[in-house]
């Protein structure tokens, strides 16, 4: 598999803005999750997160083709969090975001815990993060009577 993370540019902003929306549309409709959904993220809002330098954001591309994007920042020393991971639908399955995902932490060797948010409802994405070693917390957090979020982690210490 010819996988690679490329460091995102603000001349990437809208498209990936775009493809963002184009993931997370379903979801949207789903849970109605206005104030939170990437689905509605602005342009403003993406260029900070890309030209921030504490933030990570890197285009996922697969045969040469952009296919997703993921988001890593720390959130305290050594404590890094994925804030976003995503694989276009009709990439999905394909192990993808599972070898981005050690990709990035291979990138960040300083990180001694990650962590992650996964709605309750997608056991698809669940599998994904736990066949990487993902583990759930117990821990959970009720947007709204539609979403719940699942928190993981993984390397922690207790």
């Amino acid at each position: 598999m010819d996988l690679h993370l490329v460091k995102a540019t603000a001349t990437d902003a809208e498209i990936i803005l775009e493809m963002q929306k184009k993931c997370f549309a379903k979801h949207f409709d789903r849970y109605n999750d206005v104030d939170g959904s990437p689905y509605n993220e602005t342009i403003d809002k993406m260029l900070l997160r890309i030209n921030n330098e504490k933030v990570s954001y890197y285009k996922i591309v697969f045969n040469s083709l952009f296919v997703g994007c993921i988001r890593i920042y720390e959130r305290e020393p050594e404590i890094f969090r994925v804030g976003i991971i995503y694989v276009l639908p009709e990439y999905q399955s394909k192990g993808i975001g599972q070898q981005a995902l050690v990709m990035a932490e291979n990138l960040h060797s300083d990180a001694k815990c990650w962590e992650l948010d996964c709605p309750e409802d997608l056991p698809q994405n669940r599998h994904c993060y736990e066949n990487v070693g993902y583990k759930l917390t117990g821990e959970q957090e009720i947007i709204n009577d539609k979403l719940i979020l699942l928190h993981y982690k993984k390397y922690c210490e207790p």
